[in-house]
């Protein structure tokens, strides 16, 4: 059951990944600066999310746990920071993404733990 509860979390942050990278292209004039700026934020996200298979894939591997902990942690806070960028910590958007990051960090940490 956690490793199903562990996808549904990489699919959430990957879900929210497709959604920045639809919304960069559709709502930002290409080659601006936040253009630029937005898809620096999906590529990061993109990279937590690889991360996490990886280290779904590979339970094993504390290294690959630790790194994708961090990446998890650091994702929530910035989730926070843009909800209140916007003056909502609780827009959908920010939602979906802090909630993502705190199961992964949950479920990082678990594999980290792993002897």
């Amino acid at each position: 059951m956690g490793k199903l509860v562990d996808r549904a979390f990489i699919a959430l942050l990957a879900f929210g990944v497709l959604g920045h990278l639809f919304g960069t292209f559709t709502l930002t004039d290409v080659g601006s600066p936040l253009f630029v700026w937005s898809l620096s934020g999906v590529l990061a996200a993109g990279m937590i999310v690889a991360l996490n298979v990886l280290r779904h894939i590979r339970p094993g591997d504390q290294v690959i746990a630790r790194i994708a902990l961090v990446g998890s942690v650091c994702w929530i806070g910035i989730a926070i920071l843009f909800g209140t960028s916007i003056g909502n910590v609780l827009d959908p958007r920010a939602l979906l993404h802090a909630i993502a990051g705190a199961g992964l960090s949950y479920f990082s940490f678990r594999s980290s733990q792993m002897v």
